[in-house]
């Protein structure tokens, strides 16, 4: 029975960990899109996953998002023209 309540308390405590770091806010120091707070997180997560650094820049411009940060990695992000982005591709250097 101790191994069950054991087991149960490590699993609940891996999930809260794993749910608390998944919903930290991602740094954004400059912004020019119209987009919403969460489309903006989502197309942020996005470039830091493909190594932009934080602060993130985020630079729309005809279509196509530019991401960078405090590394030289900097992404393109082809989201069109509609209020809502809409991932056409990615490109990181």
């Amino acid at each position: 029975m101790n191994k069950l309540i054991r087991n149960g308390l490590m699993l609940s405590l891996g999930l809260l960990v794993a749910v608390s770091a998944g919903a930290k806010d991602i740094k954004i120091a400059t912004n020019n899109t119209a987009y919403a707070p969460e489309e903006v997180q989502k197309l942020a997560s996005t470039a830091v996953k493909m190594g932009v650094k934080q602060p993130l820049n985020m630079n729309l411009v005809a279509g196509s998002l530019t991401v960078s940060g405090s590394s030289s990695t900097s992404c393109v992000i082809k989201v069109g023209t509609a209020n809502t982005p809409q991932i056409a591709g990615i490109s990181c250097k």
